[in-house]
């Protein structure tokens, strides 16, 4: 997305932006160069969008995570953690590999949820 939204303010050609909005006062920053001009209004706006969202994302992505990680609500159980995800959640192993959680751990874990 915010690849998109620079890359906009420096590729956007004076015909394009003529057919989208009727006006060629504030082309591409590539394109400026090619008339001889540094404007940088366009590649500007959009930066500055681009920062915007990021800033208004962090600030209110931020404190619900903290809230979420306060409540510890980010992490599994332990257990399910050493177990694993695909036996804990979908009772069956994904793959078979070295790492496999330990017979042990998920029978523990079995035991746990039929209490």
């Amino acid at each position: 997305g915010g690849w998109g939204v620079i890359a906009t303010g420096l590729f956007t050609n004076e015909y394009r932006l003529n057919k989208a909005f009727g006006m060629t006062e504030n082309i591409g920053w590539f394109y400026e160069w090619g008339r001889g001009s540094g404007n940088f209004t366009l590649l500007g706006c959009q930066l500055v969008g681009v920062l915007f969202v990021a800033g208004w994302s962090a600030c209110i992505f931020g404190p619900f995570c903290l809230v979420l990680k306060h409540l510890d609500w980010l992490r599994i159980d332990p257990l399910e953690e050493e177990v694993g995800m695909d036996i804990s959640r979908h009772k069956g192993r994904a793959y078979e590999s070295e790492g496999s959680a330990n017979e042990d751990a998920v029978m523990q874990l079995s035991t746990r949820r039929l209490d």
